[in-house]
């Protein structure tokens, strides 16, 4: 059962570990077998050929997980009408459903654009024609590897082919790409909903390089392979979302579950901290996990309460 209240905020520097975190048992970061495999390499790896280690860490980072599609996102999928845009060179799959003002759902890293499909049905109920898309790398669309400017662009290609979009829905790794394509590459939204963020995108190659005992410098050097092979598109330290959030202006509902496994609570009170004067709505889930609270009912009345019926939709933000 779900609760609700808006969280105090801290008062001391927040901590994200120490890198002796207990391990975990479920999300992108658990405990498994194949991790403990890459364990032993890296630790083979690191002191002897470092950059060959930093390259496949590099590689390892930009493969997105392969997630099965579930039978009831196969079932929403088969209802979606379906477009392809092309993106430098490489396709993008694009849903549909419903007509009126746009809403953008913007998947996570590993995820599939019916990933939040649970609150199309009410979404389309309410008059909201509702766009999702396989970010580059991810489902149907090409490549078996995503950059972040790729995740990125992938919004603003998908945003730029709908046109106005009412309200801009994102989740977990997808609320930083979604701001960054706010800022640096031209999407325009009305309002949005941020699901779930972590608070800089670092902390991923972060908790990478803990699961796998990855040396610092190694890690660095992964990092600074992926700005090169990005041509001067990717500056780690310009993404962090509290900073992105603060640079926005529009009306904005920001959700995340206390007991959420993956992506801590401590994260959102780091977003909540880097935006002083941002005035944000904020709705604390307790139970729902990472993923649950997006199918959830009551999360679901509150995002339409938030977003409010399609004829009261306000104008552009400035």
């Amino acid at each position: 059962m779900s609760a609700f209240h808006t969280p105090a905020l801290p008062t001391a520097p927040l901590s994200f570990g120490d890198g002796q975190a207990a391990p975990r048992r479920v999300g992108r970061f658990a405990e498994t077998r194949s991790v403990r495999w890459l364990r032993r390499m890296f630790a083979v790896l690191g002191p002897v050929t470092p950059e060959l280690a930093a390259r496949l860490a590099y590689l390892l980072l930009t493969r997105p997980p392969q997630v099965p599609e579930r039978a009831w996102q196969a079932r929403l999928r088969e209802r979606a009408r379906i477009d392809w845009l092309s993106v430098g060179g490489k396709s993008i799959r694009v849903y549909r459903w419903g007509s009126g003002p746009i809403v953008l759902l913007v998947h996570g890293w590993g995820a599939r654009g019916t990933h939040l499909g649970r609150m199309v049905p009410a979404l389309v109920q309410a008059g909201y024609g509702v766009v999702a898309f396989d970010a580059l790398g991810h489902g149907a669309s090409s490549g078996r590897s995503s950059t972040l400017p790729e995740f990125a662009q992938s919004v603003a290609a998908v945003a730029a082919h709908v046109g106005e979009v009412h309200t801009l829905i994102a989740h977990s790794f997808g609320v930083a790409m979604a701001l960054w394509a706010q800022l640096d590459f031209g999407v325009r939204a009305q309002r949005q909903v941020l699901f779930s963020s972590l608070a800089y995108c670092k902390w991923v190659t972060e908790e990478f390089a803990r699961l796998v005992g990855l040396p610092l410098a190694v890690l660095e050097r992964g990092r600074q392979i992926m700005v090169e092979r990005c041509n001067g598109l990717l500056d780690w330290d310009r993404l962090s979302v509290g900073q992105m959030l603060n640079q926005t202006t529009q009306p904005t509902l920001v959700l995340h579950d206390v007991e959420d496994p993956e992506i801590p609570f401590e994260h959102l009170l780091a977003v909540i901290t880097a935006c002083p004067t941002r005035s944000l709505e904020l709705h604390v889930t307790q139970g729902l996990g990472h993923h649950r609270l997006l199918g959830d009912r009551s999360v679901i009345e509150r995002v339409l309460e938030f977003i409010g019926p399609p004829a009261a939709a306000p104008g552009p933000a400035a």
